[in-house]
């Protein structure tokens, strides 16, 4: 399976009044790891210490032409997140590209499990490309399907 593995971490406020990490926050972990996963930081951010990821995609910034929206999001819980001092580890991959649009499906895990065999979330979020200027759904480019075709993998089965 191609995926992408990135580590987010919890913060004790994403906790619920149960001790849970709060669904909201579910939703906040995935977009952490997303932007880590797509945007690149700048060349003065990694002069102050951001880090490029070996697997960093690089094919969205603050600056670029293209804008990347949230079209819809699914997410199953399939049990209850805990505080996790050492992070949560998000995989991340692509089961569909499509004109101008594409789907990140995720697992969320705990760094001990890198089999995935007692995820605690399944999600997928579908991406639209937009042109920055015109506001509008563009077509995406040859290089960015190359990209996003090394971490290509089968589609999440979600419960009814």
């Amino acid at each position: 399976m191609a995926h992408l593995d990135i580590t987010v971490p919890v913060r004790w406020t994403d906790l619920d009044a149960y001790g849970h990490v709060n669904n909201a926050a579910v939703v906040r972990l995935l977009e952490e790891a997303r932007i880590a996963a797509f945007w690149s930081p700048s060349e003065e951010q990694i002069e102050r210490g951001a880090v490029r990821r070996p697997s960093q995609l690089d094919l969205f910034d603050a600056t670029s032409p293209l804008l990347t929206l949230i079209a819809s999001q699914r997410l199953e819980y399939h049990r209850p997140i805990e505080y996790l001092r050492e992070g949560a580890l998000v995989r991340m991959w692509v089961p569909r590209v499509g004109g101008a649009s594409f789907d990140v499906d995720y697992r969320l895990l705990r760094a001990d499990d890198p089999d995935g065999a007692y995820p605690y979330v399944s999600a997928r979020t579908t991406i639209v490309v937009v042109e920055r200027e015109q506001g509008r759904a563009t077509r995406l480019s040859d290089e960015v399907r190359v990209l996003l075709d090394q971490y290509t993998d089968e589609p999440l089965e979600f419960r009814g």
